[in-house]
């Protein structure tokens, strides 16, 4: 009898416990969804309707896969219909703000500047950086990039001197050299014969050659497995981007689960031990600092952690580990990208090229560029300005809103993500003109501020209290190699180049870029 009641006790609380399971699974899926979908709908935000799991993600693939096949009916530069498919297709049939889902997430597309200025504006931290996936959190962590609050602020706090333009200057000599090698290896295989070049592939191995001696100070030959691998980590973060995982997926042992986790295991351990090689230098005063490259900055930051071992192994190694990788993919790809995108756009438009030539050979000749005449570029500023407008490195931004908020006359739903799309703004005829989707730098020749009707209308950095920290790096580098080809070299777009630009992490050439050099008569 005992036995039977104690049986009868155990199937009942596990009945309770799998139908408290199921509700909650039920509200997640189900319930949560649609009353958020009549909440928004009610406000006149409309969208695909939610399908139960899957939100709208199938209709979204969908309109990608249909994008495809019309690519090649795209002008040059109108590329939003190829990029952001869905999102250009939506904001036609729905408004400039409507909702779609990503599984269970709502997600609100603000195609409104006036509404994106307010969004990244926000001091109170009521919009945050959503908790990032699985395959984000491998590649940077919960470094400055992906923080939110108090640890975000710290962070900026610290990091903050070794980005100032008098830290930076030091680094030009560094650019300089990196890329006097890798244009001398261009120069001897054109002699060669060599017809055209895959600058797609040179100009990664540049910026991650100086980013590893600007911020870690050894070579790139010396570095280049972390390089590889934070690399190819970021290719298999770009294909799953835009996926939908059913829960507990990722812990299968299957080849597209298992790489990553061990390349993200091998490039912890590889950080992890070039902390602890400079942390035990400097103890055992074979050193007097840190160094004065980025890394020997950041741990100079972190001092007082690195003395107390307790603590710095319970709160700073992660944050000094997951900072240097943020170092390794925003400071080589997304320059890598801006290099990569110019010279495509200056070989399109050689007219463009001359003018910029004949600037800085006014004001370099044939010298090795010197920090203090970077400021005296005008022309090549507005190339740079205008190559970001059209092909911005990161195509959108997303917030979550923390809790309730009041964004225009619309009302936020806690926990529910904006999307922001960058490119639509960069390139709306309204705020840029009926030439927006032209190749133009002149439209910068009164500075961002005049070059649109919005202040916010040019978002490449970002905007408001985090706008990308490694701005003044990324242009100071992308200048000095820019000059230094010009000063060398002339180009075009070679005929087996195929303009089909395709997000992934960044916003890449799908086929490469393929580009003839010429050098130029001394």
């Amino acid at each position: 009898m005992d036995l039977n009641l104690s049986l009868w006790q155990v199937l009942s609380f596990v009945g309770v416990i799998l139908t408290a399971v199921l509700v909650n699974i039920v509200v997640k899926i189900w319930w949560v969804p649609l009353r958020t979908q009549k909440f928004l709908r009610n406000q006149g935000i409309n969208g695909p309707p939610y399908k139960l799991f899957y939100g709208s993600t199938k209709e979204l693939l969908e309109i990608r896969k249909h994008a495809k096949t019309t690519s090649s009916r795209i002008t040059p530069h109108d590329i939003t219909p190829l990029v952001l498919p869905h999102i250009d297709v939506w904001v036609k049939q729905y408004g400039r703000i409507f909702v779609h889902w990503m599984g269970t997430q709502a997600r609100i597309v603000v195609d409104d500047p006036e509404m994106m200025k307010q969004i990244l504006s926000n001091k109170s931290g009521h919009y945050e950086k959503p908790e990032p996936s699985i395959q984000l959190k491998r590649l940077i962590g919960y470094g400055l990039a992906s923080s939110n609050g108090e640890k975000w602020a710290r962070q900026r706090r610290l990091l903050n001197p070794a980005f100032h333009l008098e830290s930076l200057k030091s680094m030009v000599p560094v650019v300089a050299a990196s890329t006097a090698e890798m244009l001398e290896k261009w120069g001897n295989a054109i002699a060669e014969g060599v017809k055209e070049i895959e600058v797609s592939e040179e100009f990664p191995c540049l910026t991650a050659d100086v980013i590893a001696r600007t911020a870690f100070g050894s070579s790139f030959e010396e570095g280049k497995h972390i390089f590889h691998m934070l690399a190819e980590l970021t290719v298999l973060a770009g294909q799953s981007f835009g996926k939908i995982y059913f829960p507990g997926s990722r812990f299968i042992p299957i080849p597209s689960n298992l790489r990553p986790r061990k390349l993200d295991m091998d490039i912890q351990k590889s950080l992890t031990e070039m902390i602890f090689n400079r942390k035990k230098n400097v103890e055992m005063r074979k050193y007097d600092s840190y160094g004065t490259d980025l890394l020997g900055l950041m741990m100079d930051a972190y001092k007082n952690e690195l003395k107390d071992k307790k603590n710095f192994l319970s709160l700073s190694l992660q944050d000094m580990v997951d900072e240097c990788k943020t170092f390794f993919i925003a400071g080589s790809e997304t320059t890598a990208n801006l290099l990569t995108w110019t010279l495509i756009l200056l070989g399109m438009h050689t007219n463009w090229q001359d003018k910029a030539r004949e600037e800085v050979l006014n004001i370099f000749n044939k010298e090795i560029p010197k920090f203090d005449a970077l400021s005296r570029l005008k022309l090549v500023n507005m190339i740079f300005y205008e190559v970001l407008r059209l092909y911005p490195p990161a195509i959108i931004a997303i917030r979550k809103a923390y809790k309730n908020m009041q964004l225009g006359n619309l009302t936020i739903p806690a926990d529910v993500e904006l999307v922001l799309p960058t490119i639509m703004v960069h390139h709306d005829a309204e705020l840029w003109g009926k030439d927006s989707k032209e190749f133009n730098p002149l439209r910068f020749s009164e500075g961002i501020s005049k070059a649109s009707t919005h202040p916010a209308a040019f978002t490449s950095f970002g905007f408001g209290p985090r706008t990308c920290i490694g701005q003044n790096f990324a242009l100071l580098e992308a200048k000095v190699i820019l000059i230094m080809v010009l000063q060398r070299f002339s180009f075009s777009i070679s005929p087996t180049y195929i303009h089909a630009p395709a997000s992934t992490f960044t916003l890449r050439p799908l086929h490469g870029a393929q580009i003839m050099f010429q050098e130029l008569q001394t």
